[in-house]
């Protein structure tokens, strides 16, 4: 992929792809924006219709209080998505182009089933599919922080990953872009707050650099969520003084006890789940989200964990060439 090759798109075009960004086409709210399911029409540049995933920028957005600069936001992600070492690893999202017009966009070439988020606390994902969600995730975060200077996604939640049809999951949300692959983060973006669902509690009380060993925390909680269907609920809390428990880690070190299992009783009764691999997933997730960074695995010890889980080992990961090919 090059940036010379992509797309640049108006937002006349960005609202034909979405019906005008119908509520119909809402898939999701992300930190900065939303993500909208679209459609580019056949006889666009000579190509063939297509289904693809639109996000949008958006000033107003809640979460993101602190004003930034979007057609900036914009130009670090497409600098990101076609750098050679990370546009052809089959979790982060391709680009077709983007728009820098009154509407500040990128449209990615994904056919979207939905956010994570959506889908986790849904019986629509079977056991067998949040495994192979969970150990794609892991990879990619492997392969990010092992570059010789690793890149720090930030944002990671299960709002930022889209899931294709085949529960394939795609990275979406790179945000807080800017550290070591495309130059020092700004100011400003130093300032933006992180969701709090995710954040690691360590450096939200100590503060300092963000790390590896801050993505691993965030990990685990998409991992604790996947396996118990379980999603944190403080933005929807009322009553203040419940708003901890709510969140999906806290509820998870308040159950958790040693050689048990958080996973969901309805999984544990899916084709395909030990309970070995139950008590050994539910280890891990706990692992990753230990206060302290030091007492937490690496991605490369995570993705070691998760392949030796027996459903891979018995049955074979059923994505076993990714697990071959070298990024």
């Amino acid at each position: 992929m090059d940036s010379t090759k992509l797309q640049v798109f108006t937002s006349e075009d960005l609202k034909a792809f979405t019906n005008n960004f119908n509520e119909k086409n809402l898939v999701g709210v992300i930190q900065f924006g939303k993500l909208y399911s679209g459609k580019i029409k056949g006889g666009m540049n000579g190509e063939e219709a297509r289904d693809v995933t639109v996000k949008t920028w958006d000033r107003k957005s809640e979460s993101t209080p602190l004003a930034y600069d979007e057609c900036l936001t914009v130009k670090e992600e497409v600098e990101f998505l076609t750098n050679p070492a990370m546009n052809s690893h089959p979790s982060l999202a391709k680009l077709i182009g983007y728009c820098c017009d009154e509407v500040k966009g990128v449209v990615y070439d994904i056919s979207p089933r939905d956010t994570l988020h959506n889908l986790m606390v849904k019986d629509y994902l079977n056991w067998q599919q949040r495994m192979n969600v969970i150990l794609e995730l892991a990879r990619l975060l492997k392969f990010l922080h092992g570059q010789d200077k690793p890149y720090l996604v930030f944002s990671i939640n299960a709002s930022h990953i889209m899931l294709d049809w085949d529960l394939n999951p795609k990275l979406i949300d790179f945000g807080l872009i800017g550290k070591w692959v495309i130059g020092e983060m700004s100011a400003k973006k130093k300032q933006i707050t992180i969701p709090t669902r995710c954040i690691d509690p360590y450096f939200a009380l100590r503060g300092g650099e963000w790390g590896t060993s801050c993505e691993v925390y965030s990990f685990g909680v998409i991992l604790l969520g996947l396996i118990a269907k379980r999603i944190s609920e403080w933005d929807k809390q009322e009553q203040a003084d419940r708003v901890l428990e709510n969140l999906l880690h806290v509820w998870a070190k308040m159950e958790y006890k040693p050689q048990s299992s958080l996973v969901h009783k309805s999984l544990q009764e899916d084709w395909g789940y030990h309970a070995a691999d139950g008590i050994a997933i539910t280890e891990l997730g706990m692992h990753c989200i230990e206060f302290f960074p030091l007492n937490r695995p690496t991605m490369k010890d995570v993705v070691e964990r998760l392949e030796n889980l027996l459903m891979f080992q018995r049955l074979g990961d059923s994505r076993s060439h990714k697990r071959d090919k070298k990024f």
